[in-house]
């Protein structure tokens, strides 16, 4: 589970884009970027970059080493990341223990939300099967 939650993370991140004003002129990759100018910086792009991913385009829920920035990076880390995860593990973990045969509940794809910084769905009609072996008493 927690490679395969890594991967989402990397290959759909939550948030796509966050702004940054270096307080002082930073080198990156050979282009000086001065202080006070505004940096757009693309995390979902950042996640599929081919010279930090193998494969990037791919999804892998094996995927290791898996170093994304979904929760940013050195001291713009999310404060939350750690229970983001730990959340998403005992959430997915009981989800998927009590119901099966997910399916779309429409014939049409999912429509995603109409934000330009934050990925996922408007809605997501889903159909699924209570697992009677996890929903008997013990």
């Amino acid at each position: 589970m927690p490679t395969a939650i890594e991967e989402v993370l990397r290959y759909r991140s939550p948030v796509q884009w966050m702004m940054r004003t270096p307080r002082r002129d930073v080198e990156v990759h050979g282009q000086v970027v001065p202080a006070g100018q505004l940096v757009l910086a693309m995390i979902g792009s950042a996640n599929r970059d081919p010279r930090q991913f193998s494969d990037a385009g791919r999804f892998n829920i094996s995927r290791d080493p898996n170093p994304h920035v979904a929760f940013g990076h050195g001291i713009h880390f999310c404060l939350g990341a750690a229970l983001s995860r730990l959340e998403s593990k005992i959430a997915l973990s009981d989800l998927l223990g009590r119901f099966e045969n997910f399916e779309l509940a429409a014939d049409q794809p999912w429509q995603p939300r109409e934000a330009l910084n934050v990925h996922g769905p408007a809605r997501l009609l889903i159909r699924f099967e209570v697992n009677r072996r996890a929903a008997a008493p013990a």
